[in-house]
């Protein structure tokens, strides 16, 4: 019985790795909560460009750009986490991809969310002319090519996530998910949705990775 028991413990510490891509992932989850929080309507439901200029300094846009970027640098580290782990059994094209497309991915995202902030600090920390109506217009563009280029770059990152997962003869439900991810990142009518998803996905991966490694 004391043997069965060892064998056990054993067993089970091989399967528990370190906690630190687990709480890197849910940091991460929590960055992203708190950044969608606060960053809620920056414009003010503004109908013309000189309204949003009023009302851009008065938002929270700081705020959630400063927890995007923390987003931005915890789903990195464990994007990388998650490369190291499934090129244990070899390393091939997909997996040396995840860090690259991983970044590109949260990056993308933390510039859509950041373009507001970075139109208040123009016009109020570099010039002094206050928000203007072209910086405002300037962010919206920005926004508006950002969020789906994090849309399809994150697509071309699960889908090396799943064949990476594939390769290493890993977990079905990494593969499976993050499939299914991909695919919705690609439909225009869910894409915009699922990129808030996203930081479930790197929750999970996070404490997967501790369970698992």
């Amino acid at each position: 019985m004391s043997t069965t028991t060892i064998d056990d413990t054993t067993h089970r510490s091989r399967r528990t790795g370190s906690p630190l891509p687990a709480i890197a992932g849910l940091g991460a989850l929590g960055a992203f909560v708190g950044a969608a929080a606060s960053f809620g309507d920056p414009l003010g439901a503004a109908d013309t460009p000189a309204q949003a200029a009023a009302a851009l300094p008065e938002s929270a846009a700081s705020l959630a750009a400063v927890l995007l970027g923390a987003y931005a640098l915890l789903a990195i580290a464990v994007t990388g986490a998650l490369a190291a782990r499934l090129g244990r059994n070899g390393d091939t094209p997909a997996a040396r991809l995840l860090p690259i497309l991983g970044s590109w991915h949260v990056l993308l995202m933390t510039v859509a969310f950041a373009a507001p902030a970075a139109a208040v600090a123009v016009g109020t920390l570099i010039f002094d002319t206050g928000v203007t109506p072209t910086g405002v217009e300037s962010a919206l563009l920005l926004m508006n090519v950002a969020h789906p280029m994090a849309a399809w770059v994150g697509a071309g990152f699960l889908v090396a996530v799943a064949l990476a997962t594939r390769a290493a003869g890993a977990s079905r439900v990494l593969l499976g998910v993050s499939a299914v991810f991909a695919v919705g990142l690609l439909l225009p009518p869910v894409g915009w949705a699922v990129t808030y998803l996203m930081p479930f996905w790197f929750a999970g991966v996070g404490i997967w990775l501790w369970r698992r490694n």
